[in-house]
Formats: C-alpha cells, sequence, structure tokens
C-alpha cells in the first residue's frame, strides 16, 4: 500500500516516465525507443525487453507492479501518454512536436454528436501525427466509432500504435503520404492541418481535403483544424468552387488567439458532403477557461441547430 494516494494519470506517468528513466541508464537511446520499450513492457505485464542484468529487470517489475490493481480509465491513460510524448519531443529536441489541444477533440466531439445520432461512425485523421486529435474524440464520443490514421512519419504512426495498443482501442493506421490513401465510405474526417506553404501554384491543405471528400458517404462530415489565413490562398475560387460541387460549410469557429502563442491563429472549419442553402455559423470562440462567454459562444452554435435541421436520418 502506497501512503500516499496518487491521482491515476499522476500514476501512470511516473511509472512510465521511471521505466523510461531507467532503461535510458541501461541502452542510452532515444526517447521514443525507450517509450517504445516500456509501453511494450506494461502491455505484456512483464519485462520482455533483453536485458543482460538481473538486478535490472527486478527493478523495472518494481516500477511496473504499481500498476497492479488499478482502474486506470481511457483518459487517465491518454493524458498521461500525451504528456510523456510531449517530453519526449523535448528531449530529442524536436521541433513543432506539439500535439492538438485536448479542448480541440472535445470541441468536435460536441460537433460530431450534434450531427450523429446513434449509430456506429467511421472516423479517419488521415494526419494524426501522435494520435492525440484521434483519441480524445474516439475517448469522448457516446456513440461507437471505427478508427483509421495515417502519418507519412515512422514515429509518428508507432506512437499512435502504442497509443491504440494502450487504450485497447482497434486502429487501422497507416505509414504513407496521405494524399496516397484510398479510403471508402468514411462518416467522418477529422485533422489538425499543419503550417503549409503555397508552392507550384498548389497548397495541401486544399489538396487534403479535396482529396478526402471523394471518400466521405453521403452526409459525412470533415472537421479541421486550419490556419485562419486558410481562405487566402483561393484566389481564383477554384478550391472552393470544387469543394463546394457535393460539399457545404456548416460553420467556421474562431479560436482564441492565446491558443497559439508559437504558431498562427486557427480556425475550425466544419464541412458536410450535402447541398445545404443555410448560411453556415461562424462564432469566435473565448478562452475556454472562460465558462460563461463560452457557454454564450455555444449557445450560438446550439440555436443555429435548431434552425437548420438539415441532417434527417432516413428512415426504412
Amino acid at each position: 500500500m502506497q501512503d500516499i494516494k496518487l491521482d491515476n494519470l499522476e500514476l501512470f506517468y511516473d511509472v512510465v516516465d521511471e521505466s523510461n528513466n531507467l532503461l535510458y541508464e541501461i541502452f542510452h537511446k532515444p526517447y521514443f525507443e525507450l517509450i517504445e520499450m516500456t509501453v511494450e513492457n506494461i502491455l505484456a505485464g512483464d519485462v520482455i525487453t533483453d536485458l543482460e542484468n538481473k538486478e535490472d529487470e527486478e527493478k523495472l517489475l518494481a516500477i511496473y507492479d504499481k500498476l497492479e490493481g488499478v482502474d486506470f480509465s481511457v483518459e487517465d491513460v491518454r493524458k498521461a501518454m500525451q504528456s510523456i510524448i510531449l517530453r519526449g519531443f523535448k528531449e530529442m529536441r524536436i521541433p513543432n512536436g506539439n500535439t492538438t489541444p485536448d479542448t480541440m477533440g472535445i470541441f468536435m466531439v460536441y460537433l460530431i454528436t450534434k450531427m450523429y445520432k446513434d449509430k456506429k461512425i467511421k472516423i479517419c485523421d488521415p494526419l494524426c501525427g501522435t494520435g492525440n486529435l484521434l483519441y480524445t474524440i474516439s475517448n469522448h464520443l457516446v456513440i461507437d466509432s471505427e478508427l483509421y490514421a495515417c502519418d507519412n512519419d515512422l514515429w509518428m504512426t508507432k506512437l499512435t500504435k502504442m497509443m491504440a495498443d494502450l487504450l485497447n482501442s482497434p486502429t487501422e493506421i497507416f505509414l504513407q503520404d496521405s494524399l496516397t490513401l484510398n479510403l471508402s465510405d468514411l462518416d467522418c474526417v477529422v485533422f489538425d492541418m499543419p503550417h503549409s506553404e503555397y508552392k507550384d501554384n498548389k497548397y495541401f491543405p486544399y489538396e487534403a481535403i479535396l482529396h478526402y471528400k471523394s471518400y466521405l458517404k453521403d452526409n459525412g462530415i470533415m472537421l479541421g483544424l486550419v490556419e485562419n489565413d486558410f481562405f487566402d490562398y483561393d484566389k481564383d475560387q477554384k478550391f472552393k468552387k470544387e469543394l463546394l460541387e457535393d460539399m457545404s460549410i456548416v460553420g467556421i469557429s474562431e479560436l482564441p488567439d492565446n491558443m497559439f502563442s508559437n504558431s498562427k491563429p486557427k480556425i475550425v472549419i466544419t464541412l458536410i458532403k450535402k447541398h445545404i442553402n443555410n448560411k453556415c455559423f461562424m462564432v469566435k470562440l473565448p478562452s475556454f477557461t472562460d465558462v460563461k462567454e463560452f457557454n454564450e459562444a455555444l449557445v450560438e452554435i446550439e440555436m443555429w441547430f435548431e434552425n437548420n435541421k438539415f441532417l434527417k436520418e432516413e428512415e426504412k
């Protein structure tokens, strides 16, 4: 028995951190490799790392024993691992090692539940990074979800796979260029678009959105974090014209500037594969910590959905 009862999130973080530190003393490997070894051991419920010293094995077992009998929620594990991964970015001096804020995933869950009721949905994050956005969404959705993820970086897909295994959340993960991934009958595409430059008359966010809209079902939705100058690159309106051939803009949510101290401010764009005649909602979200003002912004969105019953379930 521990004298002080640790919060479960803190306990899981501490166990992973202790294991990583000990494995570093033994192997002196990069931080992500240490995380991989630790996760493999935790999942196995044993030390499967190849060690020469029996004493080191016993030390690791003593660390993992702290997890015995503790009922960790999926959010305990996800949040603890998110913090560990962020530390990994710092330790390895990897630039732009930010994961999507939890509040963004929760806000997207809110929007998804406004448009889907009581059904299983097929969700893809084609720019998954560490998987934090996808698993924030899946952990908070009250409806079942079938998950797909893609990234062109080996370690990002490895970290996503580790998270999937720890959360016991089956996910089909692809290591490839997101513009070459072909999936059919998607209900929902979510993404946090990285900073992109307009080059050779091409803008990656436009290419990605147009690519994935073709794999959405009718009435399928797309929720994306994009930089707030997203529409400025569409000088000839070619992107907008092609987008609106079979999709509509449901809403644009401007995010508070203080969320993006090291990057451009962003907006959340909500799209649906359906023609709707209604004007989209446009809201400027205040700080997520200002409960009163944030709730007032949500009321605007609620009223829009009340007044625009554009997504109706078909009864057979």
